[in-house]
């Protein structure tokens, strides 16, 4: 595996951690998927084999798109570069300087686990009906591993807010809000 990379995560985290129900992320957020489209535009992009079936539009234009699952064969079919494992999926990407790691669940788990990810942009969603949602039906919902708190406390771990310039985020709508934060690994 390429060291020199920048393994890169990507998550928007809404209250309790939440990233997605059945496969899709449960708010509608266009300042976040302004963020998301800024920050990995022009980069590799490693999805997990669900969370790329549910993008919006697949592929995800200007960006080289892997969907990583156990079921593939290494190979490129449409643009797209199918790796049966992230280990696959980094080496096909290693002669980029940076690569973005966008879920779901478990691919993050696996990068975080494995101590791949050097760098964190993190959106937390807040939004008051979801959190309520959530609070009634916890076990519909799938977390992100680890908890985020954890890296606001971690000495591993610089923390730099991201602020957009006023009128530059689109509006989001249905009292949802967003907050930006990148974090650096120190050690």
């Amino acid at each position: 595996m390429q060291t020199k990379t920048n393994i890169c995560a990507i998550v928007a985290v809404g209250p309790d951690n939440v990233i997605g129900r059945n496969g899709v992320m449960p708010w509608d957020c266009k300042s976040d998927m302004y963020h998301f489209r800024q920050t990995t535009l022009h980069q590799p992009c490693i999805f997990g084999r669900t969370t790329f079936e549910n993008l919006p539009q697949k592929p995800l234009p200007n960006r080289f798109n892997i969907v990583c699952s156990s079921k593939y064969p290494n190979k490129y079919h449409n643009n797209i570069f199918y790796a049966n494992s992230i280990e696959s999926a980094l080496q096909e990407c290693s002669k980029y300087p940076t690569v973005f790691i966008c879920g779901g669940a478990q691919i993050y788990k696996y990068a975080f686990d494995n101590n791949l990810i050097k760098t964190l942009y993190l959106t937390i969603i807040k939004n008051q009906t979801l959190k309520n949602a959530i609070r009634k039906s916890p076990n519909y919902y799938c977390r992100f591993e680890p908890n985020i708190s954890e890296f606001f406390n971690s000495p591993q771990w610089s923390v730099e807010q991201i602020k957009y310039p006023e009128n530059v985020l689109p509006k989001d709508t249905n009292n949802t809000f967003a907050e930006f934060y990148k974090f650096t690994l120190t050690r």
